[in-house]
């Protein structure tokens, strides 16, 4: 039996890193290739992740001018 190669796979987190975003006055980090949102190194609930992601990304459109 052949093992096969394995690469280590590169996360996007590690291209874009964690980005801090402001929402209801409680400051988030959001690594935005895993699409987690975490508060004080915590993972957020997923509910919560939905509200924060969205904000987050209504915010990246209305920076982007588009």
């Amino acid at each position: 039996m052949k093992k096969k190669a394995t690469r280590k796979r590169k996360g996007l987190s590690n291209l874009n890193g964690m980005i801090n975003f402001e929402f209801g006055n409680v400051s988030y980090q959001i690594d935005t290739g895993r699409r987690k949102v975490y508060h004080r190194w915590v993972e957020v609930e997923t509910s919560k992740t939905f509200l924060i992601m969205g904000a987050f990304n209504q915010t990246q459109v209305q920076s982007r001018g588009v």
